[in-house]
C-alpha cells in the first residue's frame, strides 16, 4: 500500500520543546505523523488513511477511522443519484491531527445537491477528539442536542462569546460587496441561534471556526481563524497553542496546493 508521510519539521524550526509540549498529555505527542493509504470505498468516495505506529492512541483514532469509514459505505440517496466524499488533514502534527472529511450528495428527485463537512480534531497523546468545552473554556462553548444521529456525527457548538467574535470578524472583511449579501446571517440576531464547528488548522495557523448555515446561506459560510492572541484571550489550552503555531511553520498539512 502506498505510504504518506508528513514530517514536521518543528524541532528544526522553532526548537524542540515547542514540539515537546503540543499535547494535553504528560507524554508528548510525536512530532512526525506517518500514514497509510486506503483504496475508495466506491467510486468518488474516498476512504480515510490510517494512521502507522503502535501504541493505544493510534490505535483509538484508527478504530475511530474505521468507524468512519463503516458509515461513509452506508451514504446514498434513498431514491437513487450520487454520492461523494473527499478528505483532507488540515493538520498533521504535531500533538494532534485534523481530518477534513466533505461529502456532497445529489439525489434524485432534490432541488439542489447539498453538502456537508465533518472536522474533527484528535489528541495524538490521548487517542481522543479534542474536547473543545473544555479546551476553550474561556469561549463558554455548548454543544447542540440532536436526538437520533448517527455514532459518527460531531456536534456543532455554540455561545454568545463565539457568534459575537465570528460576527465581528466576517463584518470585517473588505470585500464589501460580499459583506452586504451576507450580512443577514452575519448579524447578531441571527448568529445567536447558529452552531459552529471548530478544528485545528495548520495552514491558517490558528483555531479555525465555521459557522452551519442552511443551504441558502451556505455562500456565506466563511472560515475564520483565530490567531495566537485571540486563543490566549479566549483561554485555549497552552500546548494547543505551542502545537498549532509550531504545525503552521512547518507546513503540516496536506495536501499542499500545487
Amino acid at each position: 500500500m502506498k505510504t504518506i508521510t508528513c514530517a514536521a519539521m518543528a524541532a528544526l524550526l522553532l526548537g524542540a520543546a515547542a514540539c515537546n509540549q503540543a499535547s494535553t498529555a504528560d507524554e508528548a505527542g510525536p512530532a512526525a505523523v506517518t500514514f497509510t493509504a486506503r483504496p475508495d470505498l466506491a467510486a468518488d468516495v474516498e476512504a480515510l488513511p490510517r494512521l502507522v505506529g503502535e501504541g493505544a492512541a493510534i490505535a483509538a483514532i484508527n478504530a475511530d477511522l474505521d468507524l468512519r469509514d463503516t458509515a461513509a459505505r452506508a451514504e446514498g440517496c434513498d431514491g437513487g443519484g450520487g454520492y461523494a466524499r473527499g478528505v483532507t488533514q488540515p493538520m498533521t502534527g504535531p500533538g494532534f491531527l485534523t481530518f477534513r472529511i466533505s461529502q456532497e450528495y445529489a439525489c434524485e428527485g432534490a432541488a439542489h445537491p447539498s453538502f456537508d463537512q465533518t472536522l474533527i480534531t484528535y489528541d495524538l497523546a490521548t487517542g481522543k477528539a479534542v474536547d473543545w468545552v473544555a479546551a476553550a473554556p474561556g469561549l463558554q462553548l455548548a454543544r447542540a442536542e440532536i436526538d437520533d444521529m448517527p455514532a459518527d456525527y460531531v456536534p456543532g457548538l455554540y455561545s454568545p462569546a463565539l457568534s459575537a467574535w465570528y460576527g465581528a470578524r466576517a463584518l470585517a472583511s473588505t470585500d464589501r460587496e460580499h459583506v452586504e449579501d451576507c450580512a443577514p446571517v452575519w448579524s447578531t440576531e441571527a448568529l445567536e441561534s447558529t452552531t459552529f464547528k471548530v478544528w485545528l488548522d495548520a495552514e491558517n495557523g490558528g483555531l479555525s471556526v465555521g459557522p452551519e448555515f442552511a443551504h441558502v446561506a451556505n455562500a456565506c459560510a466563511d472560515t475564520a481563524t483565530m490567531t495566537v492572541e485571540e486563543m490566549r484571550r479566549f483561554g485555549v489550552t497552552p500546548a494547543i497553542i505551542d502545537a498549532v503555531a509550531a504545525a503552521h511553520a512547518a507546513g503540516s498539512w496536506a495536501p499542499k496546493d500545487a
